[in-house]
């Protein structure tokens, strides 16, 4: 009898899990308001606009405490004045999409990016993989690569 209580127990958590439970709610890591600053100090300068000799997109996934972390719209975009400036590295929406927009073909890091968003990954104790390869150190110096999709885990 005790057997078949657990084996129903365990089947109804199963079965909610799978059917009626809600994903966890998302983390809300809001992009700074002064732009430009963040950008300065992530050593990039702001462009008139979108410079398109290097192009590339990089996905980033944050997670933080297991929840999913959104990554905000328009980090690294000044919509401030009559007309937008951009970084050569910033988000047009929440999907995760990093682009990389420069004059130049160069490195850029997700610490230039982490920067640019206000987060440490140092005070958040983030650990990171690039497509589902563990990496050892600080994440902050993963170089962004087209296609790839960076995973960060934090506390």
């Amino acid at each position: 009898m005790t057997n078949r209580r657990t084996l129903s127990a365990l089947v109804l958590v199963l079965a909610s899990t799978a059917f009626g439970a809600t994903a966890p709610e998302p983390v809300v890591w809001p992009a700074p308001k002064d732009v430009p600053e963040r950008v300065r100090a992530a050593g990039l300068e702001m462009l008139d606009s979108e410079a398109m000799d290097m192009h590339i997109h990089t996905t980033l996934k944050v997670y933080s405490g297991g929840r999913p972390v959104t990554v905000p719209a328009d980090i690294g975009i000044d919509r401030s004045g009559p007309k937008p400036r951009y970084s050569p590295l910033h988000t047009h929406d929440t999907t995760g999409t990093l682009h990389v927009e420069s004059e130049e073909w160069r490195d850029f890091t997700l610490g230039q990016f982490m920067t640019q968003w206000g987060v440490s990954t140092a005070q958040k104790k983030c650990r990171g993989d690039v497509a589902g390869r563990a990496l050892a150190g600080d994440p902050s110096r993963i170089v962004l690569r087209d296609g790839e999709t960076i995973t960060l885990r934090c506390r």
